[in-house]
């Protein structure tokens, strides 16, 4: 008899968890969706809250969270502080940017790397490095977002953009003459690049 209830319990409880599996296959399905359609139409920022909750249900899709560190990056929800607000109420937007760049940053320093170990020989591995590499650079990690950039135009030739930001980056740390030889690095890559189309 004791034997028997635990059946019917064990088939009560596989009953109820089917639909539950069933919601939970469909919203993944449909939040999928959403977030590819939002992110081929270039509105990367607006897919943010249904990453967010895809990216908690199922932790190990590497890709959705590669998305979701590029949404952040993207985000524009941020209210961006202003030349008529106090010192603190300044410094508060700063550290949120700030803090929303470092989230996205180490995202993708945790999926990049990921993925480099996974496909080595990804097409889209220097993209996402090159994204990699503005996070940091907005978080004020500038020696981080040299390196990286650095890394993207390796894994990517056409990514030459990555050689102008470390040159734009150097001039602002006052670094002249390493800025120089990456805006001339970047001329000649240009010029390159436009005699092979």
């Amino acid at each position: 008899m004791r034997a028997f209830c635990y059946i019917i319990l064990f088939c009560v409880s596989l009953s109820s968890s089917y639909p539950q599996e069933e919601n939970r296959r469909e919203w993944n399905k449909a939040a999928k969706q959403k977030v590819l359609l939002l992110h081929q139409s270039g509105k990367e920022a607006e897919s943010l809250p249904f990453l967010e909750e895809y990216v908690k249900k199922n932790p190990s899709e590497l890709i959705y969270k590669l998305y979701l560190a590029r949404a952040l990056f993207w985000r524009a929800d941020l209210e961006l502080p202003g030349h008529s607000e106090d010192v603190f109420s300044r410094m508060e937007k700063v550290r949120k940017i700030r803090d929303n760049y470092l989230r996205a940053a180490s995202l993708f320093e945790e999926n990049v790397g990921y993925l480099v170990k996974v496909s080595p020989r990804d097409p889209d591995l220097g993209k996402w490095t090159f994204l990699w590499a503005m996070s940091e650079w907005y978080a004020g990690r500038e020696d981080r977002a040299i390196q990286l950039f650095k890394k993207s135009f390796k894994h990517d030739f056409r990514l030459n953009q990555a050689n102008y930001n470390i040159a734009a980056i150097y001039e602002n740390l006052g670094q002249i003459l390493d800025s120089q030889i990456y805006y001339g690095t970047y001329l000649k890559n240009e010029k390159e690049l436009k005699e092979e189309e």
